[in-house]
This record gives structure tokens, sequence and C-alpha cells, in this order.
């Protein structure tokens, strides 16, 4: 099914097909370099054989990332099909070329709506091909996609990646064009499948649209509302399944939005990554609140990188001013909103309103404020769409008032399509150029698999501790900084840090790691086996990466014992903990607690939702405009 309308021309099937060809080559030509196997592991893209996403999900995340639930039993599906490093590339080129895609749907919708609110039918002309290009080529390769797959942000890359449709088929609905919410509440919930953050970033979209809209039709403002408020009543209906057990959460006060506060603002602050200048980044969209990475100015004089910027800023500015419907206003509203929120606390004034919008429950999840230049990455993609498309126009009428000969319009536009598609791929150089190698395909070494065989030889109930006490450590094998694999790599049991160092402190409220952080405040020594016995720790992991010498105190301790030792990992054994007697029941939680009524109530609330939907909906007839 298309994403918008059904339309069955054979020259827009063959656009469909050539430009999702396009898209699907920039996906290659993004991760070429790492398509020959191995894990790619970044930051916090972590990747491993024989890993359960679910389990994971369920035992570390908590449930404010229980949409993903159905995604990530689907990856662990798939991983008994195809290895995982394969399922781990499918998603990442998935990323890219969905990403490509939506933005080149998403324009359809927007460009065939510029003769005005519902006019638009299944006939309806959907714009120049360039124009849908420009906006997929923009979309899938800027510097805000890239820095967020460098950064291993591979989850809410997936949900910025259907954000376009999800926003474009909300206002269709607003606007009329839809009799029912169903595709607009499609792709909502499955950007919430794949992110929070982004269902944030849909929700903040939206709700900016449907503000523009009320203000600009006031006539149709009750109908507006009645069909926004059907449409939210729907939507949280729908996604009750991960609703229900976050809000009980959140309600309880066990989530890691209660350890968001100030410093966490701070920390996550988006930085001056152009020319030093916070707003001038976000507008850019760049302002990644950590360093260490190529960026398209470190590799291309910075004049060409600006001059590239200033042709989409225009383009985007052109598009809104030539917009004949509310879609036009609302876009470029939603940009500002956005690059106001991704300032953050960066710049003193956005500060006081991004602290009052972090006390709210849905703000404190976004202690991130740089995510929202996804907003301005939107809009630059479907407003610059309308300004190619504008230019493509005024072109053709130019030509044909000229009498040019057909054969000399078609070379003129196969160069504007060329031009429109290389500004944004120059934009977003080097991730079209194998991210200049910056992924870099690894394999864990033989002592993580030999220590996770032994693990494996004791089917007893225990916990393992993975020393050292960081959540982001340098693996020399690894290519660089990563969140610590082993609960992927050794299984759910296993116990790691959660504080990423940066000042925060631990998301993690259990007493389990409230236990181990003060135990590791000092090197370790004798004593504690004894003291991490009664947590369940049976075995103790130390990689030999960061600060592991301020463990080696643990080879004093009588009660561990070395059981393996490598040249990366080394495994003791907690003879203070006795097996003969353990009772997982007894030591205290290891991570967020799992609402099983709530998550139980939700999806059944989910399910009942979405069978009555479809059941009012004829699924053999498509919807049709007004």
């Amino acid at each position: 099914m298309r994403p918008w309308g059904d339309d069955e021309r054979p020259e827009r099937r063959r656009e469909d097909r050539l430009a999702a060809a396009l898209f699907v080559a920039l996906a290659l030509a993004a991760f070429a370099p790492t398509l020959g196997g191995g894990f790619l592991l970044r930051l916090d893209m972590v990747f491993a054989p024989d890993a359960s996403h679910l389990q994971f999900a369920l035992d570390a995340k908590g449930p404010l990332y229980y949409g993903r639930l159905p995604f990530v039993a689907l990856l662990d599906a798939a991983s008994v099909v195809v290895p995982d490093w394969v399922v781990q590339r499918a998603v990442v080129l998935g990323i890219v070329a969905g990403a490509g895609f939506a933005g080149y749907a998403a324009a359809g919708a927007v460009l065939a709506r510029e003769s005005g609110v519902g006019d638009v039918t299944t006939d309806a002309p959907r714009g120049p091909f360039a124009a849908h290009l420009f906006a997929g080529a923009l979309y899938a390769c800027n510097p805000f996609l890239y820095v967020r797959l460098l950064a291993g942000q591979w989850y809410f890359a997936l949900g910025y990646a259907v954000l376009p449709l999800a926003v474009v088929a909300f206002d269709r609905y607003l606007a009329g064009e839809r009799e029912r919410p169903t595709r607009a509440l499609a792709w909502t919930t499955l950007v919430a499948v794949f992110d929070p953050h982004a269902a944030v970033l849909a929700a903040v979209a939206g709700g900016v649209l449907l503000a523009v809209r009320v203000a600009v039709d006031r006539d149709a403002a009750r109908r507006t509302l009645v069909r926004a408020g059907r449409f939210c009543g729907l939507a949280l209906a729908v996604n009750a399944y991960w609703l229900v057990p976050a809000t009980t959460a959140v309600a309880g006060g066990g989530s890691q939005l209660s350890t968001v506060d100030g410093a966490d603002l701070a920390a996550f602050s988006p930085r001056g990554s152009v020319l030093g200048k916070v707003p001038l980044s976000v507008s850019m969209l760049y302002g990644f609140w950590r360093g260490g990475y190529t960026y398209p100015f470190d590799v291309l004089p910075l004049a060409v990188v600006v001059g590239c910027f200033v042709v989409v800023l225009a383009l985007a500015v052109y598009g809104w001013l030539v917009s004949t419907d509310a879609l036009g206003p609302g876009l470029a509203l939603v940009a500002v909103v956005g690059a106001v929120l991704a300032l953050g606390v960066a710049v003193p004034a956005t500060a006081p309103l991004y602290r009052a919008f972090a006390a709210t429950p849905v703000g404190a999840g976004m202690r991130e404020a740089g995510k929202f230049v996804a907003l301005v990455a939107l809009a630059y993609a479907l407003l610059g769409a309308r300004g190619v498309a504008a230019l493509t126009r005024e072109l053709d009428a130019t030509l044909t008032a000229r009498s040019v000969a057909p054969d000399r319009r078609t070379a003129l536009s196969v160069a504007l399509v060329v031009l429109v598609v290389a500004l944004p791929l120059t934009y977003g150089f080097p991730m079209v150029a194998g991210f200049g190698g910056q992924f870099q395909p690894t394999e864990y070494p033989d002592d993580w698999h030999a220590v996770d065989d032994r693990l494996d030889a004791d089917d007893g109930e225990y916990r393992v501790l993975y020393l050292p006490w960081h959540q982001y450590m340098a693996y020399d094998w690894a290519g660089g900084t990563v969140a610590a694999p082993a609960p992927l790599f050794f299984g759910p049991d296993t116990v790691a840090s959660r504080d990423p160092d940066l000042g925060v402190g631990s998301q993690a409220t259990d007493p389990t790691h409230r236990r181990l952080d003060a135990l590791v405040a000092e090197p370790p020594g004798a004593g504690f086996g004894e003291a991490v016995a009664p947590l369940g720790v049976k075995y103790v992991v130390v990689s030999q990466t960061a600060d592991y010498e301020r463990y080696a105190g643990l080879d004093d301790d009588p009660d561990l014992g070395v059981v393996y030792r490598g040249e990366r990992l080394v495994l003791y054994e907690n003879r203070a903990f006795d097996a003969a007697d353990a009772d997982p029941d007894s030591w205290p939680p290891d991570g967020p607690r799992v609402p099983w009524g709530a998550l139980g109530v939700g999806g059944v609330v989910s399910a009942g939702s979405a069978v009555a939907l479809r059941r009012t909906v004829d699924g053999s007839k498509p919807e049709r405009s007004r």
C-alpha cells in the first residue's frame, strides 16, 4: 500500500520505483564499508550474538520504553532466521532508505495541497518529481541524522524516519481529507513503537499544526478540534499497551524520569558545533551535545557547507511564502518551535522555557533538547519541496513562453533533478561516503565467548556483575566508546552501571544499582565478594578497559577465585554466594519493576481498540478523499 492515496498511474509508479531505488542506493553508499559482516558498536548502538532485545527492554529499559516491545520481539524472531549482524544491517539501511522515502512520500501529500485545503483527490498532481526527491534526499542525508546514527541512537532514528508520514497524515485528517484517522493512527503508533522521544516530536508537531489550522480557519475550528480530540482518544487507546504501564511507573515515582534534573539538562545541552554558535548550529541541523565526530565542514570548506545551508533555507522560506494553505505556515511554525526547544538551557533566553517544559512528565523524558532539531529538518524538507516545486513550475513556464525545444527542456529537467538531489548530498557529506569510515565492523573477542560459555555451563540462579563500573567505556576491539555490551552479550542477569559519567548520576533507581554505586565508590578489595553476595552476584567479570586497574584488589579477596583470565576479560567466581540457598525472590531488584498487571490491562485495551478500528474500516476499499 502506498503511503498516500491509491493512485495507480503508471508514471507515478515509475517515479516511486525510481525514488525507492535512489534511497536504497543512498543507504548502501552510506554503509558500504560495513556490509561484509561484523557488528557495528557505537555508543548506544549495541548488538550481540544471540541477544534478546525483548528481555533487555523488559529488564533494563523500563515501562517508558515498552512501546518497543512488538518491534524488539520481531528483531529477536528475525535473528533466529538470519545472523544478528544481518539484522543490524537491515535496520540501519532501513533507517536511511526509509527516511528518504518517507520524506519523498510526505512531500507528495504536501505538494498536492498547494491549491488549497480540501482540494486533494487521488488524481491531484503531486508536484514535480524533483521536489519530491529533494524532500527525501534532505530528510535522509543531513547532519542531524548523520550524527544520531554515529551516536548509535538507532531506535530514535527509526522513529525519525517515520515521522513525516505521521505528521502529514495527521494534518490531512484535520483538514478533512480523510474521513477516518486510521492512516494517521497507524503511522503515529509506529513512531511510538520505535521510540518514545520520537513520539513526543510527533505530538509537538501535531499540536503546532492543530493550533495553526484552528487560527487560520476559525469557521472550521470546532470541527477541527473535534477531529483532533477523536484522534487523541483513539491514539491513547491504541497505545495503551505501553502508556498504561508507563503512567503507572511515573505515578509510582520509580521511573527514570524521577532522576532527571537541571544537571541532566546542562550535560545534554546542544553545543556550538558551527563556529561555536549554538543557535547557528541548531538552525543548520547540528548542535549534538557530544563532540568527536567528523562533520561535513571538517572535510569540505566551511563556505561550501554554509552555502548549501543558505540554499536549503532559502528554498524552505520560499516554500513557506508561496504556500496557499494552512500547512505552509504550520510547518514554518514547527521549525521555529523545534529550534527554540532544541536550544534547551544552552541559551539564556530559552533556558527558563525549557526548564518549565522539563518539569512536566513529557518534558522530563526529553532531557536532551537537541532531539527537537528533527522538527527543523522535517520542516526544511517539506517546505523546501514546495520551494523547489514553485521554482520548477516557473522554469517550465519560462521555457514554454520561449518555445524551447522539447529535448532541451528534458535535458534541463534532468539537470534540475541532479542539482536538487546533489544539494542535500553535499550538505550531508560525508554520510554518503561511508560515514567517512567512522563505522568499523567488529567481532566480539574470543575472551567474551569463552566467559559466556563458562557462564552458560552454570544453569543455576545467579547474577553477573560487570566491571569497570561505567555505562560507557572505550573498547579497543570495538573501535570506540560503547555502552556496556555485557547485559546483551552475557544475558539479562548481568548487572552493569547506568551512570554515563557526565556528573548527572545514574538513571537506575533500583536498590541493586544504588548499592553497587556505593560499593565501588572506593577501589574494591577484600570483603567485596561477601558484600555483593546478598545481591545475588555469583560471578564478577572485569573488562580490561577504562580504569580496570582500580579493581586489581579483587585478586586479594579470598571469596573471589579466578576461573578465567584472558587478554581482555577476567572472570571471578564468588565463593561467598551460596548457590544451594539461592533465592532470587530475596534479592533486591536489579532493574525497573515490570508492572505486569498494568502491561496486561494496557495490552487488552490496545488489542480491543485495534480490533474495533479494524471493524470500522472496509479493508477491501481504499479511503477516499472528500
